[in-house]
């Protein structure tokens, strides 16, 4: 995977990347090759994850990078970053995500997200998860980012897939990264 997500990244300047998880040690393994795949390009890596898969997660980086490497990894804890205002609410995380991410802007740091989506029950989160998604892909367009957003499978049914492949242009899974055949590309607010 760490190849293709290089040759991704070395033809295109942007990319937005729906992951629909099915098995914690391939997710493991995937995320791993995401950030050696930007480390060995120079590039920062920020990792919005759980606490239990960054303990496993740290576990398996302390076996293949360097202490200069580590520097390159920030993690942001997801329950923090997408309930800090107490329910899944778009405005308030694109706001944690722009002041995590202006040091990056201001030193002129090279980066890409690996972003693990969670959400607890709450009203219509189906369409609010939606135009969530479609906002990031905006962004990804517009920032010139590389972001992988990954999903439980088990907490995706088929209309809220189906919605996300039309918002990311590109698609990992056990098969690889392919595009997305459904993908919309992000209209630019006028």
């Amino acid at each position: 995977m760490e190849n293709e997500f290089s040759q991704l990244m070395k033809e295109n300047n942007t990319a937005h990347i729906f992951y629909s998880v099915t098995k914690l040690e391939l997710y493991i393994n995937n995320l791993v090759s995401y950030i050696l795949s930007g480390v060995k390009q120079g590039e920062h890596i920020l990792v919005i994850e759980n606490e239990r898969v960054l303990s496993l997660l740290d576990k398996e980086l302390e076996s293949v990078l360097t202490k200069e490497q580590l520097t390159h990894i920030h993690t942001v804890n997801n329950f923090d970053y997408y309930f800090s205002s107490g329910s899944f609410h778009p405005p308030t995380i694109f706001e944690y995500l722009s002041k995590t991410l202006n040091p990056f802007y201001e030193n002129n740091i090279s980066f890409r997200i690996w972003a693990h989506v969670e959400w607890s029950e709450q009203e219509e989160i189906l369409t609010i998860l939606e135009e969530f998604e479609n906002e990031a892909d905006q962004l990804v367009t517009e920032h010139g980012l590389c972001l992988i957003c990954a999903y439980d499978e088990e907490r995706v049914p088929d209309s809220l897939k189906t919605a996300l492949m039309k918002c990311h242009e590109y698609v990992l899974s056990e098969d690889g990264l392919l595009p997305s055949d459904l993908y919309q590309k992000a209209k630019k607010h006028s």
